[in-house]
């Protein structure tokens, strides 16, 4: 006699065969792993042309103020800024191109085990990628804020200071 009392749920591990993966899984993975990568790889790359940019300008500003020709500039220190924002905006894409290539270096890993446990390996670091991705996406939404409220104090606080143009 049954168990009145008993659960009714079942494994999805148990009704899927133990536990492999479905073909259509693998299948989309795979797919996608080519493009993960191609863009990991891209992104790389262009960590790595933004570091040569910021030390280019770092030292052509550098440059510039040894030389004493800075006109145009607005401050002499200007290149050398830059140069440490191209830097820093480096460091912040170098992380989601390593996180993609984790991502398609898991999706290798599982298209040869066919294991549950390399799918939620994939899973997890495309879920980290995405969250990260998030956060920087909801900073650059706070700058962006914070900048348009500077231009705006800045123009209005201008043109209070602009003299009235006499008739």
């Amino acid at each position: 006699m049954d168990n009145p009392y008993s659960s009714t749920v079942t494994d999805p591990a148990s009704q899927s065969g133990g536990s492999s993966i479905s073909p259509g899984v693998l299948q989309a993975l795979a797919g996608t792993k080519p493009w993960v990568q191609f863009c990991a790889i891209l992104g790389f790359i262009f960590t790595g042309f933004m570091v040569l940019a910021g030390v280019f300008m770092m030292i052509g500003g550098e440059i510039i103020t040894a030389t004493g020709d800075s006109s145009g500039m607005p401050f002499a220190g200007f290149p050398a800024v830059l140069g440490i924002i191209y830097l820093a905006c480096a460091f912040f894409y170098f992380f989601p191109s390593l996180k993609l290539w984790k991502y398609g270096r898991h999706i290798a890993a599982l298209l040869g085990s066919n294991s549950m446990t390399d799918l939620e390996a994939a899973l997890d670091a495309q879920r980290s990628f995405w969250k990260f991705v998030g956060i920087l996406v909801c900073v650059a939404i706070a700058l962006y804020i914070v900048g348009i409220i500077l231009v705006v104090v800045i123009a209005a606080s201008g043109a209070m200071l602009m003299p009235t143009p006499s008739p």
